[in-house]
């Protein structure tokens, strides 16, 4: 008896096993999920990935910028290029209707303004051009560095033109000898100045632009024959009163002057507002006939140091002001857009000379003065050094 229970019992169970699997619903079929193509891709537009409505379409986008594909047929990639610049797939995200994806950060082999997409299906191509910026070099942060010393170049994009610490495709030379990389990221890049590295020569940056053109950008270093005045205290001073701000060599508490022994301005203190007050005023000899002819040509150049605590103010049209040849007074204003302080380093600065000299130089003898006039009371910690005429560009 108890065995025929069994027997129907398990004659139960493979029914009930038999009507449940006739129950099963397969949500699989006919279903797609948007990562099958069905054919070749097609391309209906490109839009900046913020553009859900696809308001703006594109045809120039920016590196890094990140843009969505619009068309059909656009999964199952296999590879995309623009400009001849290969897009890494791990980092792109396609389905049937849409693809998302980043500009690459490098500067294109070709310049065909095309997005070339390929699938397993097929390829297709879309207009869109690349803005690519130059390498933009402004010169060493620091031109009166020391040779050893390690000094950032001023300047952005360094890292897409071959720059590199590993051997790259650029080079950076002064007299024949190469010039090590000390850091580089997208935006900084510094340099390890050679111990053999002398005076009044030049670093020399050698890379591949836009479409492989051969590029060179030649920069001063410590140019000690445009200095106008390398003895301040003999320069014939207007007046005794201005030797106070006038210091030389090493000493506690100070920054050490950028020539071996020179003197430099040091203005320290609290001054009031719009008081005059004549740091340096006296003159120089001079004969070149290239700059007298054109000026245009030339910059006036200095090294600035302000200690840590002591930016420089927002001085509008006061503040330390320039003349050379009695050409009216030139406001030296670097804090007019930000903040301007260098943390008790020496930075160089450059201005147009005709902006100092804006009566032309002459050969002769030539004044040359500098004033400082606060727009309010200013208590600073401020060094001038190697007031200089030098081209603009070698």
């Amino acid at each position: 008896m108890k065995r025929i229970n069994i027997i129907v019992f398990a004659g139960m169970l493979m029914l009930g096993a038999m009507t449940s699997c006739n129950d099963v619903v397969t949500y699989n079929d006919n279903y797609d999920g948007g990562m099958v193509s069905y054919g070749p891709p097609e391309i209906d537009g490109v839009y900046d990935a913020q553009d859900d409505e696809g308001a703006t379409l594109l045809h120039s986008a920016e590196m890094e910028q990140m843009i969505r594909i619009s068309g059909k047929n656009l999964s199952e990639v296999k590879k995309v290029t623009i400009n001849g610049v290969e897009v890494e797939l791990s980092k792109m995200y396609a389905t049937n209707t849409s693809a998302f994806l980043t500009i690459p950060r490098a500067v294109p082999a070709d310049t065909g303004s095309k997005l070339v997409y390929t699938t397993s299906k097929g390829e297709t191509t879309f207009d869109l051009s690349i803005a690519v910026p130059d390498l933009d070099v402004e010169g060493l942060y620091n031109e009166f560095a020391q040779p050893g010393d390690t000094v950032q170049v001023v300047g952005k994009y360094f890292d897409l033109y071959g720059f590199s610490r590993d051997g790259g495709t650029a080079t950076i030379t002064m007299d024949g000898a190469a010039v090590a990389i000390d850091s580089l990221t997208s935006t900084y890049m510094s340099v390890i100045i050679p111990k053999t590295a002398k005076d009044n020569t030049v670093m020399t940056l050698s890379w591949k632009g836009v479409g492989g053109a051969d590029k060179t950008k030649n920069i001063p270093f410590r140019h000690t024959d445009g200095i106008l005045i390398t003895d301040f205290l003999n320069a014939g001073l207007w007046d005794e009163g201005m030797k106070q701000y006038i210091v030389s060599g090493e000493e506690k508490g100070r920054p050490a002057p950028t020539v071996k022994d020179g003197q430099y301005i040091r203005i320290k203190g609290t001054f009031d507002a719009w008081g005059w007050n004549q740091i340096l005023g006296c003159g120089f000899n001079f004969d070149n006939a290239d700059v007298v002819a054109h000026p245009e040509n030339y910059s006036f150049k200095f090294e600035v140091n302000s200690a840590t605590g002591y930016p420089f103010y927002d001085s509008q049209s006061a503040g330390y002001l320039f003349s050379i040849n009695g050409g009216g007074n030139y406001a030296w204003n670097p804090s007019a857009e930000s903040s301007f302080n260098t943390y008790g380093q020496w930075r160089t600065v450059s201005v147009p000379l005709t902006s100092v000299a804006s009566s032309g130089i002459t050969a002769g003898y030539v004044n040359f003065y500098m004033v400082m006039q606060p727009n309010s009371e200013w208590t600073v910690d401020h060094n001038f050094a190697n007031f200089r005429i030098e081209k603009t560009s070698y």
